[in-house]
Order: structure tokens, then sequence, then C-alpha cells
């Protein structure tokens, strides 16, 4: 199961997917989830929804992750054939000079330019430069140079970046992983799931635009109409020098899922689990075994699917179960392949017992006794 995962994100890292140019890795989803799904369809925006039926009636399930990356497109094509580009999602600022990129999903090689050492003032030396103020060199000598390449307007970017495993080789530190890996999970599940009987139906859906506002979820929650969702999605990983792990984020690589349970931006984005969905994880952690790390996340810039998807079909009963991952939004995302694992046990539990507990927010209890008459 690890090995597989393993190789399934290999796959998917390497494909290019900013948010609004998901082409590949929706290509990606649809022809490896046709093989174990009863349908798949992709809607028109590249929404994915694979469907499996249960055995005896039930509810509907969604469970979902995300299909894109943050990156970059390119704004401008220059007459010197130098390139400059906005970001597309939550990229810093101090990540960009310096690095190796892919353009379009045929990985034009490129590199963010950085002012020579030598010839930077001690200011300048100091000093992040914005994404405005940077460029990206494709080895070009004109604009008529850069589009025989075919390289156009609007055309992504993202970091290059090897596939890369530690001395221990369950870590992985590659882009992307936020959030291929749940990608990547989503598929095995549907593997898992063969000569399994469970009750209900099964929508596993990998949505597209989520590092720009949660789109997708907005796009596919009132078609599908679930009747509760378990979203799958990275978390950053706080067990490193330069945060405090306990009292900021509280959450380790190598120490199983995670469950917020609750996060948000502001006013903008803010997700509470269902109790009912927290006792359903809460049980099939325990039965198989796995350990969750419960936290707390508000105010913080991070946000899921889950936000947005809530708020479909006159409200969506929901949890979030999450894959620990270091650095995040960065060209080295770190995560451990068991914390992955784990996930794929509590979800593919919570499917097996789909139905066994009903999804009332609270208990209530009719006030009239039988021989009584209602008003």
């Amino acid at each position: 199961m690890k090995e597989r995962i393993k190789n399934r994100l290999r796959d998917l890292t390497g494909l290019v997917g900013v948010s609004g140019s998901e082409q590949e890795v929706v290509k990606y989803l649809y022809e490896h989830l046709s093989l174990i799904a009863d349908e798949v369809k992709v809607d028109n925006n590249g929404n994915v929804i694979a469907v499996k039926n249960g055995t005896a009636p039930g509810p509907n399930l969604m469970v979902s992750a995300h299909s894109d990356e943050v990156g970059f497109c390119i704004k401008n094509i220059l007459e010197n054939g130098f390139i400059v580009f906005d970001k597309v999602g939550g990229v810093p600022d101090s990540l960009l000079q310096g690095r190796k990129v892919w353009i379009t999903t045929n990985k034009i090689p490129g590199i963010i330019g950085v002012k020579s050492g030598h010839m930077q003032t001690a200011e300048e030396s100091k000093r992040v430069k914005t994404v405005r103020e940077c460029y990206v060199d494709v080895g070009a000598a004109s604009k008529h140079q850069v589009e025989n390449m075919g390289i156009k307007v609007g055309d992504p970017i993202v970091f290059q970046s090897d596939f890369m495993e530690m001395h221990d080789k369950d870590l992985i530190c590659t882009k992307s992983i936020d959030n291929r890996v749940n990608c990547a999970i989503l598929i095995e599940l549907f593997h898992e799931l063969k000569g399994n009987d469970f009750a209900g139906t099964l929508f596993g859906v990998v949505t597209v635009r989520e590092e720009v506002g949660l789109q997708g979820a907005v796009m596919v929650g009132d078609t599908i109409k679930p009747d509760y969702a378990i979203v799958l999605d990275t978390i950053p990983a706080g067990d490193v020098p330069d945060i405090d792990t306990e009292k900021s984020l509280p959450v380790y690589i190598g120490k199983g899922p995670a469950c917020p349970v609750s996060d948000g931006v502001a006013a903008m984005a803010f997700t509470y689990i269902h109790p009912k969905v927290r006792e359903i994880i809460v049980e099939q952690s325990e039965e198989a075994n796995v350990p969750i790390q419960y936290l707390t996340l508000n105010g913080d810039a991070y946000t899921t699917d889950a936000a947005k998807l809530a708020l479909t079909n006159g409200g969506v009963p929901l949890g979030i179960v999450a894959t620990p991952r270091r650095y995040s939004h960065s060209p080295v995302e770190l995560l451990n392949l068991n914390d992955a694992v784990g996930v794929l046990k509590v979800v593919k539990g919570i499917i097996l017992h789909n139905g066994e507990k009903d999804l009332n927010f609270i208990e209530i209890k009719d006030r009239y006794s039988t021989d009584q008459e209602k008003p």
C-alpha cells in the first residue's frame, strides 16, 4: 500500500497543474480512476467525480481532494526575451529568486533570475524582492524566440523540483505534495475497496482551483448533494525549529494524520467539524489503530475546500483528515508516507461503516407520548 502511494505520488508531483491549468493532473486521475470506479466523469471546469456504488442502501458520502498546486502564470513576454509573471496561490516572495522553474505542461526550463552577488549593494543583499521585481530567463534573446518555444501569456509556471527520498525512505521531499498526496490516496482508496461491501454511494471527488478560493468545492457540492463529506488535504507541520510547536502548531510528521477541529482565515472562511463526523473519525481511527492529531488553526491563513463545501446543498456535515507536511507551498515540501497510509486506513474504515451513525446535530425527542395528541 505504502509503495503504491509513493509511486503514484511520484507521478502526480511530476505533473504541472497550477490552479486553472490542471489538465494534466485531471487526465491522470481520470485514466486511473476509470479502471476501478463504477463511473467517472469530468465536468466542464475539470472537477473529477468518481462513483462507487455500495451493496446496500445508505448515505451519499463524498471524499474529496484537490488537483491544483500553487505556482505562477506568465504576465508578459518582454522584447528582450525575459518573462514577467504573476503568482497563482500563496507563494512567499522569499522563495522566488534563483529558482529553477518549468513553464507549461511541456516543462520548458527556466530560471527566476537573481542579481549577481558581486553587483548587489549591502541593502540589496538583505532585501527580499517582490514578484513584481522578478523575471524568468529561458535563455532567449527576444520575444520572438520565446514565442517560438511555444510560450504565451497566461501559461503556467511551477518550481522545478525532483522527487527526493530522504535517508529514511518513508520521507519524501518535492513540490506539490499539497495536494497530490491525497490524489494518490484517493486512487488507492478505490483499489482498497475492491471486493468489500459497504452501504450507500461513495463519490470520490478531486476539485480544481482550491488554492485560489476553494472554487471547485462550490462547483461540485450542489451537483453531488452529499449527505456528508470527508475532505482530504495536507496541513502544515509545526515540528521545526522556527515554530513554537506546542503553542502554535502541534502537528508532527510521522505521528499520524491530523484533524483540524476548527480552522479559518479571518472572516473569509471558517470550518468547524460536525460533531457526528468527529465521532465517526474518532471511532474509525481507533478501530484502525491510527493515531489522529487534533488541533485548531484559526487565523493562521489555513483553510481547505471544507469551508465552502460545508455551505453547499443546504449545509453538508463534514470533517477534514489531513496529511502533515513541512515547508508549505515551497518546492521542498516534506511528508512521511506512514501518515498518508494512516489517512487511507481511517477513510477506508469510514466508508466500510457508512450509514451506521446518524448525522443529527443534536438528539431531538418527541415531547408528546404516543397517547397524547399534538396541537
